[in-house]
């Protein structure tokens, strides 16, 4: 999938949360670059760290707040 497709489809899920249809597409194209940054940091992949983030946005934009991933950090 080309990253105009990705940061599209990310897009709709803001916009679900109440984003403007700009505005959306802005924070897509910011959250698929974190995610590449983050994977880079981490070893990790794009996927995983992309998943972890849009956690925490969906979580935020319901007041929530994500619990540690570290049970001994509760």
């Amino acid at each position: 999938m080309k990253k105009e497709e990705e940061a599209a489809k990310i897009a709709e899920i803001f916009t679900g949360l109440g984003a403007e249809k700009n505005q959306a597409l802005v924070m897509a194209k910011q959250l698929l670059k974190r995610s590449e940054q983050l994977a880079k940091e981490k070893k990790s992949t794009q996927v995983e760290e992309l998943k972890k983030l849009l956690e925490v946005a969906v979580l935020g934009a319901q007041g929530l707040v994500k619990p540690p991933d570290d049970p001994e950090s509760r």
